[in-house]
């Protein structure tokens, strides 16, 4: 289209387009997406040739399926970053000064970003989270009460938002967070809404209760539609679709904490339970250093033990529900606990057991 028929929108958006291009400043962004769609076309180009493959035996028809399946991975993995990258061609610049020949504001400071290493140390020492954690949040996003990773912000700005690609061969949801990068402000203010525990570590922490078949009980929880476990990769595991042997074991899945530590409060003795872990700590304290290693199983154990007692802490958790029952009990309203209990219960979100076994061995009202 002749310049003298473009308005001047267009004329604009062209002159910067063209500065964009002749600038030394963007020649290695120019690079990168010259790199990234000679890649994308030579991605298309070998799944054209692998469907022209024939396949006369059945090792080689599975070898093409899987070598299929590996490169539309990749594609839509590539895809996905298109999207999510800018949709102008060119930076945003704006002039010097405004209509009226007054200077424009200062533009905003430009965002900072750190990479995983150290946002998962800052993190862990702000939040006693885990990776597996940081892995759940980065799924959720932050509409749901998660966080926003990103990928090559080192060279791209904005860089593009960090998806899991679904499906695939590796179970592994932590590797890919070697990757991502996060904005510094986001990782100074985060405040997860759920924290997460690891299906391992759950068998491992209702596998010490005597008579408690850890497994098939998460299961059956699973069933009740009162334990939720997600896979960032899959969606979920084989505790939800126990058919399906491709999905990740239900070992590798995470489980929102507050639904763990709300069974905990309706099915098991709220008495034994606060014993028990206070025993537990005691050991604890005793055999494990000041400093257990990063990522060890007692680091883990120790971050999910916090975890749980901040639950179980907090205003309207468990122990705040058992010291409100033993309060009005000790107010002498009611004549016995039996009757303190079944009143109060519902009022507190209490079953009438786990209230009921609150006020065991309590004193009598003064």
């Amino acid at each position: 289209m002749p310049w003298d028929k473009l308005s001047a929108d267009q004329r604009r958006s062209v002159t910067l387009q063209l500065d964009y291009q002749h600038d030394p400043a963007t020649e290695q962004e120019q690079k990168f997406w010259w790199d990234f769609f000679e890649r994308v076309n030579g991605l298309k180009k070998q799944i054209a040739d692998w469907d022209m493959v024939a396949t006369p035996t059945a090792a080689e028809l599975a070898l093409k399926e899987t070598r299929l399946a590996e490169l539309k991975q990749e594609l839509s993995r590539m895809d996905a970053q298109k999207r999510l990258a800018r949709g102008d061609y060119y930076p945003e610049r704006k002039p010097s000064l405004t209509k009226d020949g007054a200077p424009l504001a200062e533009p905003a400071p430009a965002n900072r970003y750190v990479a995983y290493p150290k946002a998962m140390r800052q993190l862990t020492a702000r939040l006693g989270a885990t990776p597996e954690e940081l892995a759940a949040w980065i799924w959720l996003g932050p509409k749901d009460g998660g966080i926003t990773a990103y990928v090559n912000a080192n060279e791209l700005d904005p860089p593009p938002r960090f998806f899991y690609a679904t499906g695939g061969e590796s179970h592994d949801y932590i590797a890919p967070l070697m990757a991502c990068w996060f904005k510094v402000d986001e990782i100074d203010q985060f405040e997860p809404a759920d924290r997460f525990i690891t299906g391992a570590a759950l068998i491992e922490r209702w596998g010490q209760r005597p008579g408690l078949h850890a497994l098939a009980f998460i299961q059956d929880k699973i069933a009740e539609s009162r334990l939720l476990d997600i896979h960032p990769i899959y969606g979920g595991t084989q505790g939800t679709f126990s058919e399906h042997s491709d999905l990740p074991p239900l070992e590798n899945g995470l489980f929102p904490l507050a639904n763990v530590v709300q069974i905990e409060t309706e099915d098991f003795d709220a008495d034994l339970e606060a014993a028990d872990l206070e025993k537990t700590e005691v050991v604890e304290s005793v055999s494990q250093p000041d400093q257990a290693v990063v990522g060890s199983a007692g680091w883990r154990s120790h971050n999910a033990k916090t975890a749980a007692n901040a639950l179980h802490d907090k205003p309207g958790g468990s122990r705040d529900k058992q010291n409100q029952i033993r309060t009005i009990w000790a107010s002498g309203k009611y004549s016995s606990r039996s009757i303190c209990a079944e009143q109060e219960c519902a009022g507190l979100n209490m079953s009438y057991g786990t209230a009921r076994k609150a006020l065991t061995n309590t004193p009598n009202p003064s």
